[in-house]
């Protein structure tokens, strides 16, 4: 029973607690402990602050000055900084640049332009001898049936298309095209089918 008591605190009743005495005694002598671990902790702190030779003025002006180093090296870090931003920049540009070179510069684009010019010289030249040529007129029936053909536009039925559709293609009456085809509005049409639209 006394190794229950022991281990759980616990005394039965009717029971004597013989840790009473031993406890309050352990509770002063760690009173005392932490009483001693803080006048040591302030002995320790107030010997830090006071510094090696006890002037304060003096290792302020020292942090002072480290301080102002630091921020002339934060300034030197930062133009740094920047001319790698400018580099970076250049590199872009240099990089677009040696893909012009697929072009070979501004000379491929110079002689581009100047084959393109003389291409259409050349294509002026054969209009101008085209058209200086002593060329019979053509006869008025050719010319008759040029015109013919030239007003005469024919559509080529596609799958799923109606009438009513190819009338509003071409911006013509239904009458008119059946008329035209020699069909009735309810006659099918194929696909493949040509139809006369404009006559």
């Amino acid at each position: 029973m006394e190794e229950i008591v022991d281990d759980l605190g616990y005394t039965p009743k009717g029971g004597k607690n013989q840790r009473s005495g031993s406890s309050t005694g352990q509770s002063r002598a760690s009173t005392y402990l932490i009483l001693v671990g803080v006048v040591l902790f302030i002995a320790v702190a107030a010997f830090f602050l006071m510094g090696r030779n006890g002037n304060p003025t003096e290792e302020l002006a020292s942090i002072q000055a480290r301080l102002n180093r630091l921020e002339e090296r934060m300034v030197g870090l930062n133009r740094l900084d920047e001319r790698m931003v400018g580099l970076n920049k250049l590199d872009e540009r240099m990089t677009r640049l040696e893909g012009l070179k697929g072009l070979k510069g501004l000379a491929g684009l110079e002689d581009r332009i100047n084959r393109l010019e003389k291409d259409a010289k050349d294509l002026q030249q054969e209009i101008q001898k085209t058209a200086s040529r002593n060329v019979a007129p053509p006869s008025k029936k050719a010319a008759l049936e040029v015109k013919q053909e030239v007003k005469q536009q024919y559509h080529t039925v596609r799958p799923g298309e109606s009438l009513y559709m190819i009338t509003r293609k071409y911006g013509i009456s239904m009458e008119k095209l059946c008329q035209l085809n020699k069909i009735t509005p309810k006659k099918s049409i194929q696909p493949g089918q040509k139809l006369l639209v404009r006559q």
